[in-house]
């Protein structure tokens, strides 16, 4: 008599366990009417081998706000992002100068011209329902001067930085459908400030499933390697990015709201600049800060 409720049972377990084990799609979702506010921090570091041993250093604090709202007559969403403030310190010949882009009175014109001239600006990134990415608009405000000759260049500059950066917000996530367990690799080109189109072999992970802050996150670990794309009609003041150049880190995504809240990645580049070697590190961490109705 105890059979067919053992039975039931069974099936009951062996349907919940297939359900945990259904592949999902770990992509970045956004919430019309949310606001999602990021911290980001860079610690850059450089030396020129057979030079002087002291290394030359950056550590910048960026905060940036992405605003969800609806695109009128579709269903996708417009992601507006804005670039709030900038905060850090360079070190180099054994000298530390800081800057704060909300304090602009306070740091070296030169300085604060370079690191102030993206703040306050915005573009806007377009995703469809199924949070795919389709397209970025109104990027013109990154650009110098738009409308004369150099702009032009400024404007096709400033949609590379709004790329970048989108691609930023989603390094190291699966582009398939995953299980816990599950590795994948991906192979793109990416274009860089300065060093132009840069071929980016990835493989990723989903490691396990963890809980931060009261919530079930997906951990995901990523490593990969980088290297400049050859190309005949290299500018010669074209940085390269050498064979060997590498990426590692990892990524907790929260698996309610559908958005990472916390990256840590390094990058230890090998640059060529005008044929000379340059080790260059970037330790990068990236931290949700909040998630808020918008004002």
């Amino acid at each position: 008599m105890c059979r067919p409720l053992i039975s039931s049972f069974i099936a009951l377990a062996l349907l919940s366990s297939a359900y945990a084990e259904a592949p999902r799609m770990l992509r970045l979702h956004w919430e019309p009417g949310k606001t999602y506010k990021l911290e980001t921090v860079t610690d850059t570091t450089s030396r020129k081998p057979g030079r002087d041993l002291q290394s030359q250093g950056m550590n910048v604090t960026q905060t940036t706000t992405m605003t969800v709202r609806k695109d009128p007559g579709t269903n996708d969403r417009l992601v507006e992002v804005k670039f709030v403030s900038v905060r850090g310190q360079i070190s180099a010949n054994g000298q530390v100068i800081g800057f704060d882009s909300t304090k602009p009175g306070e740091a070296n014109p030169k300085l604060q011209q370079a690191i102030g001239r993206a703040m306050g600006k915005t573009f806007v990134l377009v995703y469809d329902d199924q949070e795919r990415y389709r397209d970025t608009r109104d990027y013109g405000s990154l650009a110098a001067a738009p409308g004369a000759l150099t702009g032009l260049s400024a404007l096709a500059d400033s949609l590379n930085v709004a790329k970048l950066y989108r691609k930023s917000l989603e390094i190291g996530l699966p582009p398939l459908a995953v299980r816990l367990g599950d590795t994948w690799t991906t192979d793109e080109t990416m274009t860089f400030p300065q060093a132009g189109e840069t071929n980016v072999e990835m493989n990723g992970k989903f490691e396990a499933v963890v809980e931060r802050e009261g919530r079930k996150h997906a951990k995901i670990a990523f490593e990969g390697k980088l290297r400049s794309v050859e190309r005949i009609d290299k500018p010669a003041n074209l940085i390269e990015i050498g064979k060997g150049s590498t990426i590692a880190g990892h990524i907790f995504y929260d698996l309610e709201r559908q958005t990472a809240t916390f990256g840590d990645y390094t990058t230890n580049l090998k640059m060529e600049v005008m044929g000379e070697e340059l080790p260059f590190e970037q330790h990068i961490t990236t931290k949700m800060v909040s998630i808020e109705d918008s004002k």
